[in-house]
């Protein structure tokens, strides 16, 4: 316990940790697909209750495996919806959501993973039958159109990667479930998606295609943001504030197999040449198109659109992890960390007997001037009654 700190404090605080650990927990469970949901069904089944709390790993994949090609025959047959109820059950002897008591609190919902495999090749076998199954219901709920949105597709595919980051064929679904999210970030991410695979996956023709039809959408949209930013600025080039060159974009690649690859975290190629630029080259480049980069309005302008284009690839990441920034009390949440964080800034910067004044009057330290006043007076109460205990008759 801090000296500053009441028991009360101390209460406050643990209520709040509980309810943060709870709502990411709800975030968690709203965020997997409906598939990984369904492993809560299992929880009251006495084979998978014992598989669960006693069997080895080979025991569970020897479970599992047999389940999961079942899921594969029915996938076959176009039997979408009766494979995923075998991809949910074979995934859950690993990977499930089950309902339990935890002190007085009756069915809380939990989750358990294989981090918990202790041997690196038990739990190296154990995520390959997992992304196997996560690969296969990822097609499946694509094929069914059993998805409840592209999210739920991204999600799995997601796992996939981090078991396997080297799958093409993840990158490929997820590139597509991407494509559909009408926003240009997620278009954007779905491009590098399918630049990953094309590398990974030179020969595949479908990749190629996608890689085709998603790079010229691309293309177009980053056509139509520079001929915005052409109309904003009044300038004279009609290929906006870079050149043809350095736009060129994926589509145009793909035709004729790329093979060079475009992870998640690497920098938009359009923008290599500009970021090694100097920078009196680059003000003098794009006083020539017409934009004065000296001019504050074009600056504020060039910033409100960066950090709209930044906001766009937050949400859709956000999305991914099944964070919603539109929802009121995580916006609230955040605004209220941005604050907090924003005020012990500034406080830090004050002079110390600035700071020591501030501290003086903080009502949430015991060790205040309000508190010494209280103190001082209950002192003062106490002699005056003693006093007049004392005074002779």
């Amino acid at each position: 316990m801090k000296p500053d700190e009441t028991f009360d404090d101390i209460l406050r605080k643990a209520s709040e940790i509980k309810t943060a650990q709870m709502r990411d927990k709800r975030r968690a469970w709203e965020a997997s697909p409906e598939f990984m949901k369904n492993t809560m069904t299992f929880d009251k089944d006495e084979s998978y209750v014992a598989m669960r709390k006693s069997a080895s790993v080979a025991e569970k994949i020897a479970f599992a495996a047999p389940i999961k090609e079942e899921g594969n025959e029915l996938f076959a047959k176009g039997k979408y919806a009766q494979a995923m109820a075998k991809y949910t059950a074979a995934v859950a002897v690993f990977r499930y959501w089950n309902r339990e008591q935890s002190g007085r609190e009756q069915n809380v919902v939990k989750y358990y993973d294989d981090d918990a495999i202790a041997d690196p090749d038990d739990r190296r076998s154990a995520r390959n039958l997992i992304r196997s199954v996560y690969l296969n219901a990822a097609q499946c709920m694509r094929k069914g159109n059993l998805a409840d949105g592209p999210a739920e597709i991204i999600w799995t595919c997601t796992e996939v990667l981090a078991i396997d980051p080297s799958s093409a064929k993840a990158h490929y679904v997820r590139a597509l479930a991407r494509a559909e999210l009408d926003d240009s970030a997620s278009l954007e991410l779905a491009v590098k998606d399918l630049a990953r695979a094309n590398a990974l996956a030179p020969n595949d023709r479908a990749v190629r295609d996608a890689m085709r039809t998603y790079g010229a959408a691309h293309a177009a949209q980053t056509a139509k943001d520079r001929a915005a930013y052409g109309a904003v600025f009044g300038s004279r080039n009609k290929e906006g504030l870079y050149a043809r060159e350095e736009l060129e974009r994926g589509a145009a690649s793909a035709g004729a197999g790329t093979s060079g690859g475009v992870s998640d975290g690497d920098a938009d190629p359009a923008l290599r040449p500009l970021q090694n630029m100097p920078e009196e080259e680059l003000k003098a480049r794009c006083k020539a198109m017409g934009v004065d980069l000296d001019n504050p309005r074009v600056v504020k302008e060039l910033g409100k659109r960066a950090k709209a284009r930044k906001e766009e690839e937050l949400k859709a990441k956000a999305r991914e992890m099944g964070i919603d920034l539109g929802d009121p009390s995580v916006r609230e949440m955040l605004e209220l960390l941005e604050k907090e964080e924003r005020g012990a800034q500034e406080l830090s910067r004050l002079p110390a007997w600035r700071r020591w004044i501030y501290h003086s009057f903080d009502g949430t330290r015991w060790l205040n001037v309000q508190n010494a006043m209280y103190a001082a007076l209950a002192v003062n109460v106490v002699y005056r009654v003693c006093k007049v205990i004392n005074m002779p008759e």
